[in-house]
């Protein structure tokens, strides 16, 4: 059904375009487009990526996917934004995990973590209040 279609000049455009890093302008060309085939999806997945369009992107690329299983170009271009998405997600984890949990056996006074921010807070907070002639924390 599609035979003719990596020859029609707008998607050769596009391409082209995309190839100068024209993410933008590849994307409006491929808008104006009526022909929504796995070229189609595939090319505007791409520029939709590239400029920031994430959900978009990978909504196209996962369609021109499915819609040409054969074509491994789209799926390249599906698996390199999935382990890219994975691999981002993995690294946040990393970042965001609180680093007590990752040496077994420390106590959070010899960490830099919430946990001591916390209590230096709360030790503050009880001497201001003794200084008040109040007790915040009968502890210290």
């Amino acid at each position: 059904m599609y035979s003719n279609v990596y020859s029609e000049e707008g998607f050769l455009k596009a391409r082209k375009l995309i190839e100068n890093k024209e993410f933008k302008k590849a994307y409006n060309l491929l808008e104006s487009i009526s022909e929504k085939c796995g070229e189609w999806y595939y090319l505007t997945g791409l520029s939709a990526m590239n400029i920031g369009y994430y959900e978009e992107g990978e909504d196209f690329l996962k369609r021109a996917k499915f819609m040409e299983p054969n074509n491994n170009e789209y799926l390249m271009a599906y698996n390199r934004y999935n382990n890219y998405r994975n691999d981002y997600d993995r690294r946040s984890n990393n970042y965001n995990r609180n680093r007590r949990y990752d040496s077994p056996g420390c106590c959070c006074c010899c960490c830099d973590d919430d946990c001591c921010s916390n209590l230096c807070t709360l030790y503050c907070c009880d001497s201001c209040c003794e200084c008040a002639g109040g007790d915040l924390c009968t502890c210290f």
